[in-house]
């Protein structure tokens, strides 16, 4: 989102453009954190480490593009799927960030829920960033969810929601969880099933 609050990220994007060894740095020991994750995971080892570096890859470009786009797009991958999230100032920045996606290797998907405003503010993003938070801990201590499956983004207090589920009931809770959670104006679940036909050969 564009605003005070994507400084941070801009100049955190400034560094990894700037240094390609430290983004190589960087993939080695989020390779080992997502790999110590992933064993718990529904995906394997193996498309959980792929997931980082498509993620890290895609990243990269939108520094490289325009410090700006980086700051505004929060990008979450599943087993090849990509989630585009966040508000860009001008539409070809939207399409712009999904071409970027689509030329990532082993990407198979792009869910593109960016949305075209004008800045919404600190007071709007820290109720997002609270938003999320509170579904997060709801997930965790939630003993008949396994949490680690479940990404989560909220924009304008949109929930979106990225993973795979054990099951139909499962993902029934989790979305229930975040409807019930104050504040949110919607949720939208672009998470499979972990017996997905789209999850064959993964």
């Amino acid at each position: 989102m564009s605003g005070q609050y994507g400084v941070a990220r801009a100049l955190c994007a400034a560094l990894m453009a700037a240094s390609l060894s430290g983004c190589a740095a960087g993939l080695g020991v989020g390779a080992l954190a997502t790999a110590g994750v992933a064993v718990t995971q529904e995906r394997s080892t193996r498309q959980a480490l792929t997931d980082t570096e498509i993620r890290l890859s895609i990243n990269n470009k939108l520094a490289n593009e325009d410090l700006g786009l980086f700051a505004d797009v929060n990008t979450e991958v599943v087993e090849g799927r990509v989630l585009l999230a966040g508000s860009v100032p001008r539409p070809e920045q939207r399409v712009r960030a999904a071409e970027l996606a689509w030329s990532t290797p082993d990407v198979v998907e792009v869910v593109n829920e960016l949305t075209v405003a004008g800045d919404a503010g600190v007071q709007s993003y820290a109720q997002d960033v609270w938003i999320s938070t509170q579904l997060r801990g709801r997930l965790l201590g939630d003993k008949y969810i396994s949490s680690v499956n479940y990404n989560v983004e909220t924009v304008d207090q949109v929930v979106h929601l990225i993973g795979v589920a054990r099951s139909e009931r499962e993902l029934e809770r989790v979305v229930n969880h975040a409807r019930k959670i104050a504040g949110v104006r919607e949720v939208v679940s672009h998470v499979m099933t972990k017996h997905d036909e789209r999850r064959a050969g993964l």
